[in-house]
């Protein structure tokens, strides 16, 4: 293992720490710990925003849709720069000012009081707990894998790092040291791609050299369409990209960064900065994956390893050793949001309404940093030996939450007729139909299961 790339990465891991030691000197309320006292200002929570959303996909999956995809992929990437910004403009003002004016500092705490319902409040808390569980879990698999791979370590100890770091900075300095961390990876994962994006273009000679070894290989991986034509037609190319704006809009990890902004006009400034980082930075994650495909050749046993292989390509050992940080950030800043979010729903949403809801405020924050070790310690067991096909049922949860939350979130910030009876029907009957239809492998109408699940939830809340 070589210094050069070692030496990078572990001091980006103390960086993580000595945020962590930082953020929690500035804890003084519960509300601190659970929602950063709502102080986040527009960079940190753009940021924060941006890294939540990214996960680890963006080394592995992405990356691996474009080896396979090549620019039909821009689908994807299309969603991502209006969906993460609208959900700032659109959504953020008007859920950080309601939520205030309402006393929630948690999403499903929002819902009861907007909708006066504890029941719907419980009910979200569940599927929160349910579903965040696997992709925390995920987020501890896709730690293992990476290390192991880039140092050589065991799959168990590249595990252990990304865990015991993230539960380490989490438990100091709850959700300002989530916000703050995020916003440091962030910084790292936008320089460490464009780093690895532009090194591989200059070593292939240029966009157009690009474009015509990939024809090459299959002229379909130069069209909109894709080599097997899957993207063609209104509703197959428009799926991809309305799937990321609603999970822009819906995925609660992501959406709880609006509660904490400063003030609500701070989502406007959030707004303009996410559209332009997130237009240059996603665009660059794709795209190393067809860069990849030529300068590693086709016929990797697993297209989802081409970011990855390729770091090692084209750039040095300290380029390497920042983009192995790059990699861990995007995991660290999905798990720091998925663990905070479970904190605060299992303390605040569960224990604080339903069960000890005279608890002292002192001994509130006791409470929420030992449910955070409990969650990653029974998470980092579980990732150990991971259910089998963790990271499908991940993705297929992603498109279902968002369906589940993004319709309440939005029309209860927009529509005055909005009803609890409304909002329990499209949580359940959209989460359902959409998990359904995938695990059947069913598209009625011609449609994917997220657009047939849309039209659910957008007919359920409102009939």
């Amino acid at each position: 293992m070589k210094l050069s790339v070692l030496i990078p990465f572990v001091s980006y891991l103390l960086i993580m720490l000595f945020i962590g030691m930082y953020a929690m000197k500035r804890i003084k309320t519960y509300d601190d710990f659970i929602i950063g006292g709502r102080s986040i200002g527009a960079w940190v929570s753009s940021f924060a925003l941006i890294t939540s959303y990214a996960s680890g996909y963006t080394y592995t999956a992405a990356p691996g849709m474009a080896y396979t995809g090549g620019w039909s992929t821009m689908w994807w990437a299309t969603g991502d720069a209006p969906g993460n910004s609208l959900s700032f403009g659109l959504l953020g003002r008007r859920l950080r000012k309601f939520s205030e004016l309402l006393g929630a500092i948690t999403l499903p705490e929002y819902y009861e009081k907007r909708f006066k319902s504890p029941g719907l409040r419980l009910l979200t808390s569940i599927i929160i707990i349910a579903t965040v569980s696997l992709h925390l879990t995920a987020q501890w698999q896709a730690s293992g894998i990476l290390l192991s791979v880039t140092f050589g370590t065991d799959y168990l100890v590249g595990m252990l790092i990304g865990g015991v770091v993230v539960l380490a900075y989490t438990i100091m300095g709850g959700y300002l040291a989530t916000v703050y961390t995020d916003f440091m990876q962030g910084v790292v994962m936008f320089i460490g791609t464009h780093i690895l994006f532009w090194s591989a273009i200059s070593k292939i000679g240029g966009f157009n050299e690009l474009n015509n070894q990939l024809a090459l290989i299959n002229p379909g991986l130069v069209t909109p369409w894709g080599p097997d034509g899957s993207y063609f037609g209104l509703i197959a190319a428009a799926s991809p990209v309305i799937l990321i704006i609603m999970g822009s809009f819906g995925m609660p990890h992501v959406t709880v960064r609006h509660l904490s902004l400063k003030e609500p006009d701070t989502a406007r400034k959030a707004m303009l900065i996410t559209a332009i980082f997130v237009a240059l930075f996603s665009f660059a994650y794709y795209m190393v994956g067809a860069a990849g495909l030529i300068l590693l050749g086709p016929g990797l046993d697993n297209p989802e390893t081409s970011g990855v292989l390729l770091w090692f390509e084209v750039l040095s050992p300290v380029g390497a050793g920042i983009l192995v940080s790059a990699a861990v950030a995007s995991i660290m800043s999905t798990a720091d949001g998925f663990l905070m979010l479970l904190v605060s729903t299992i303390a605040h949403d569960i224990l604080n309404r339903f069960l000890l809801p005279n608890t002292p405020q002192e001994k509130r924050i006791q409470i929420a940093r030992v449910i955070t070790a409990i969650i990653a310690i029974l998470s980092l067991i579980v990732a150990i030996k991971p259910p089998a096909g963790v990271f499908t049922i991940v993705m297929t949860v992603f498109g279902g939450m968002a369906l589940a939350f993004g319709i309440p979130n939005i029309f209860s910030v927009y529509w005055k007729g909005s009803t609890k009876t409304g909002a329990i029907a499209c949580v359940v009957l959209s989460l359902t139909v959409y998990v359904w239809l995938t695990a059947a492998g069913v598209e009625l109408f011609g449609m994917s299961p997220f657009m047939n699940g849309l039209i659910v939830a957008i007919l359920a809340f409102v009939i």
